[in-house]
């Protein structure tokens, strides 16, 4: 769990330097601001669900892919749910927001699905 955890802080860390600096230098904080909260909700996101995972896939393929599946719609539920307040609730830079939201998504779910996979393969 710490190990995957840092894994998230990692890709965090290098999204926000490679991406995060070139758009706060030619964008600004307008939209330097959605791409970090972009970032922090997926990482709370990963790393809240990646220990449950972990605990409901051991065992056959069947649960394994039952929790895979539950784990998935969770996500897409927050994801959504959080997308709508964003847009909804707030001024941040809307198109900012979800590029960043869709990249780190995209980034953390392939690390996850990779350390998952090589843990349950054994």
């Amino acid at each position: 769990m710490v190990r995957f955890s840092g894994y998230i802080l990692l890709i965090d860390l290098a999204g926000l330097t490679l991406i995060g600096l070139p758009v706060y230098v030619f964008a600004g904080a307008e939209v330097f601001i959605p791409v970090v909260i972009a970032f922090a909700i997926t990482s709370a996101l990963a790393i809240t669900s990646f220990y449950p995972f972990t605990r409901m896939s051991t065992g056959s393929v069947n649960r394994y892919m039952t929790a895979m599946l539950i784990g998935m719609l969770f996500r897409m539920i927050f994801i959504g749910a959080s997308v709508a307040v964003v847009f909804l609730f707030t001024e941040l830079h809307q198109i900012g927001f979800t590029v960043a939201l869709l990249f780190s998504y995209i980034c953390k779910s392939a690390v996850e699905t990779y350390i998952l996979t090589r843990n349950h393969r054994g």
